[in-house]
């Protein structure tokens, strides 16, 4: 069986199209634009700054905003509907419904993202950009939507309710977020412990270019950790293995 036709692809391709053939994934577009348009466009105007850092440093805030949108129908929607007791009674295992689902909602950030290029295109217009830095930006930010989206996924998984799936999802977020602002707070070793928990030092060594191996762990372990809640979850409700 070729990968198109795996079942984590296909169920990821399904959700993707559902989402792009709905309405509101244009309305996060515009609105993830408009936003991310405001702060790129004030130092160029403003400052008279052909520069891209103030507007990156932004994104992860704004991401922990815009990926609980894109996740909270996930799980709910088709719990609330009723199409997920139907989508389990078809021959696919409890892992490739998370995945395909994770993959899906992954893929439609992932286009949003990339709609944002446009601004360092304009950079190269309007100067010199350094795109080792710009690359390694939306690399980092790329590492947080994969832990983000699996936060959503699993906020998703454990209620109907698409708006309390937002809240938990932003809310685990943005504690995540915020645990990289309080290190002033805490003495070391907690500081340190702090610092490691938070986002933000692991997005800025990503986009610097530093490629370290205790980044790359901790965002795969966050990933990890929370699409493994949901799939223990419908293992044990289901009765079917993953493996």
């Amino acid at each position: 069986m070729s990968l198109r036709d795996s079942p984590v692809v296909t169920v990821a391709r399904r959700d993707l199209k559902e989402m792009l053939d709905s309405p509101i994934a244009y309305v996060l577009f515009v609105i993830y634009l408009l936003v991310t348009g405001y702060f790129f466009s004030q130092p160029l105007f403003i400052m008279n700054q052909a520069n891209i850092a103030p507007f990156m440093d932004l994104v992860p805030l704004i991401l922990i905003f815009l990926v609980p949108a894109v996740t909270m129908r996930s799980f709910s929607e088709e719990l609330k509907s009723g199409t997920f007791e139907v989508l389990v009674t078809l021959p696919l295992k409890p892992h490739e419904i998370v995945l395909g689902k994770y993959l899906g909602c992954l893929g439609l950030v992932a286009i949003s993202l990339a709609l944002t290029l446009i601004y360092p295109v304009i950079l190269t217009v309007l100067g010199r950009p350094d795109w080792g830095a710009v690359t390694g930006a939306y690399l980092g930010n790329l590492f947080l939507v994969a832990a983000l989206a699996a936060i959503g996924v699993f906020a998703s998984s454990v209620t109907r309710n698409q708006i309390v799936a937002y809240l938990m999802s932003w809310v685990i977020g943005f504690a995540f977020f915020m645990a990289g602002k309080v290190l002033v707070f805490f003495p070391y070793p907690l500081s340190s412990f702090f610092n490691y928990l938070g986002f933000d030092a692991h997005v800025a060594n990503i986009a610097r270019g530093v490629i370290d191996i205790r980044d790359m762990v901790y965002f795969v372990t966050l990933a990890g950790f929370f699409l493994a809640l949901p799939l223990i979850h419908y293992e044990k409700r289901f009765g079917r293995q993953s493996i």
